[in-house]
């Protein structure tokens, strides 16, 4: 997994704001990641904010170890892999 991108509150609020769109999705939790990776990465890539509602409210998720690793073996085990960052 590559490195952490930090954003500010403004720039969250603007994309919160925008709403999902093709390269924007929000996930509530951690469930069914591995569809929405494999599509962004069939698609050209997007941004995933897990702990974020359909409604755009932020609810949170509490990122483990066992949450990193579970992301690094999906995107590990596509073919070609793909890089998370």
């Amino acid at each position: 997994m590559g490195g952490v991108i930090k954003m500010s509150q403004d720039e969250l609020k603007v994309i919160l704001q925008k709403g999902e769109g093709q390269f924007i999705e929000f996930k509530e939790s951690a469930k069914g990641l591995d569809k929405e990776i494999v599509a962004f990465a069939n698609a050209g890539g997007g941004k995933l904010f897990v702990g974020i509602t359909d409604k755009n409210e932020i609810k949170g998720i509490n990122i483990t170890n066992k949450l990193k690793s579970d992301v690094q073996d999906i995107a590990r085990n596509c073919d070609p892999s793909i890089n998370i960052i």
